[in-house]
């Protein structure tokens, strides 16, 4: 996308090109990102990211891939921007009504075991399933949050070996969010490969952009279940375009369980990072959402430990202390 173009949708950004180190900014009163004319790297708040495509200049434009589009717009602007990549278009609806700064507080967690009943996910070479894994990870995950945080509301979307549709997951989210104002929404998985030495964790947050062409695959892994019926009401949010403030709260819930997860499980289970794609159990949910691939069922070492109560606890425990975290920053 032209620079040019989106600054006429958004005129407070500014932007700076030095000419013999091709080193550029965009910058707005909120942040300052730096990046590089053919490079597929930027800088953010002192952090380095790579981005899929390079930065390039055509004449006199800079031009953008949707990266880096989706990086100004989570990180450089102090409103709500509603928006979506059509193909080669960007749609975006601006209230521009500023976002106060504000405790990032949970009042409600909504604990997502994914896969279930006749969905068994993925699974290890002894016929071991993801959907057990995920859901002996979400009951901890849920009697923890009961004994340490009563005065939060926890649900949980399914308590036993039952199929829940995608759709109904956020849906289920999206009524407890109408009920309790600050709520967050966790869902457990389990990643999966062709080699048996694939390792580690990854925590995501929802992009229409997937950081890797691994982060697309797994996506569309642990999309596959997608109902065949319709709900209009669910059909109609799942339609809605993105909130880049509640993208940009999603980022900073997957940093912090990522960080916590790490401190707790490294290096049994090593860190892959935060990385975005685009789950549907994710874009269904109107508040802040992350998906955990808790590690790889198809390595052996890992499905050992993931199939181990010791380590379930392990990793429940550090999933809430992410979200302590979290609600312990500020937006």
């Amino acid at each position: 996308m032209a620079f040019s173009d989106l600054k006429s949708i958004l005129p407070e950004l500014s932007t700076k090109l030095k000419k013999f180190t091709r080193v550029g900014s965009i910058y707005t009163p909120q942040g300052n990102l730096q990046f590089r004319l053919g490079s597929s790297f930027y800088t953010l708040d002192g952090k380095i990211y790579k981005i899929p495509k390079a930065i390039l200049k055509k004449e006199d434009d800079v031009f953008l891939p949707l990266d880096l589009v989706e990086a100004v717009l989570l990180n450089l602007i102090s409103y709500d921007v509603r928006y979506q990549f059509k193909e080669t278009e960007l749609w975006v609806l601006i209230p521009k009504e500023p976002v106060p700064k504000r405790n990032l507080n949970v009042k409600a967690i909504v604990i997502d075991a994914g896969h279930g009943g006749k969905d068994p996910g993925t699974s290890d070479p002894t016929g071991y399933f993801e959907k057990d894994v995920s859901l002996g990870v979400a009951r901890y995950t849920y009697l923890y949050l009961r004994k340490y945080y009563p005065e939060i509301r926890v649900q949980m979307v399914r308590k036993n070996d039952s199929f829940v549709e995608l759709e109904d997951r956020s849906k289920l989210a999206n009524q407890v969010l109408q009920d309790t104002r600050d709520v967050v929404f966790i869902s457990f998985h389990c990643n999966a490969s062709l080699s048996d030495k694939a390792a580690g964790f990854e925590v995501y947050y929802l992009s229409q952009s997937p950081s890797t062409e691994a982060a697309r695959e797994t996506a569309l892994l642990e999309n596959r279940y997608v109902g065949k019926h319709k709900n209009p009401v669910v059909s109609q949010i799942q339609s809605q375009m993105l909130s880049s403030v509640t993208q940009r709260r999603s980022k900073k819930l997957a940093t912090a369980v990522a960080e916590q997860y790490e401190r707790a499980l490294s290096p049994e289970i090593p860190s892959r990072g935060v990385k975005k794609a685009d789950f549907s159990v994710l874009r269904g949910s109107l508040m802040p959402a992350v998906l955990v691939e808790m590690g790889y069922l198809t390595n052996p070492e890992e499905s050992r430990k993931l199939r181990d109560k010791t380590y379930q606890k392990k990793i429940a425990r550090s999933v809430i202390k992410g979200i302590h975290e979290y609600a312990s920053s500020k937006d």
